[in-house]
């Protein structure tokens, strides 16, 4: 690798959205609570970094894209209360949490699913855990698609691989 592992992590972490405001949401004609717009905004980045694992995992040797996630993760539980705005949420449940998303997405990847297909599935838990109703499925649809930068979190795994 070019850059070291925190050098890579932080580039990535540049790239992930953070706290979704309700500001944001009613943009997207979502009214929500402030627990809703936590909720996506963990969803969210569980979806984005998905998308960092995967491309780290294609393109970095194991070990590497380890050092590299592992030093994301630490760059985003630093964050995890003025960044994300999810306090009240333990990250290492969260991470714990992610580890459960990913092996659903690598199944909708696996199976020739689209990335469109990975947020769906997003919308899917998001609507599943109650946070909204089926009215507003596209509406948190179009939100993803904006706020998912997956072709720049491949690119930038690639300057650095």
């Amino acid at each position: 690798m070019p850059c070291n592992p925190a050098q890579a992590a932080e580039a990535l972490y540049g790239l992930l959205p953070r706290a979704v405001s309700r500001d944001t949401l009613e943009e997207y004609g979502v009214e929500a609570t402030a627990a809703q717009a936590r909720q996506i905004t963990r969803e969210l980045l569980s979806v984005n970094l998905f998308w960092v694992e995967s491309a780290l995992k294609v393109s970095l040797a194991k070990k590497d894209a380890e050092l590299v996630f592992e030093a994301l993760r630490r760059r985003v539980t630093a964050d995890w209360t003025s960044g994300f705005g999810l306090e009240g949420h333990d990250p290492q449940d969260y991470f714990r949490e992610v580890g459960e998303r990913r092996q659903a997405y690598d199944r909708i990847v696996q199976d020739g699913g689209e990335p469109i297909a990975v947020l769906m599935e997003t919308v899917s838990l998001l609507e599943a855990d109650g946070t909204f109703g089926a009215e507003v499925r596209p509406k948190i649809l179009g939100l993803l698609v904006d706020l998912v930068p997956e072709e720049a979190i491949g690119d930038a795994v690639q300057e650095f691989a």
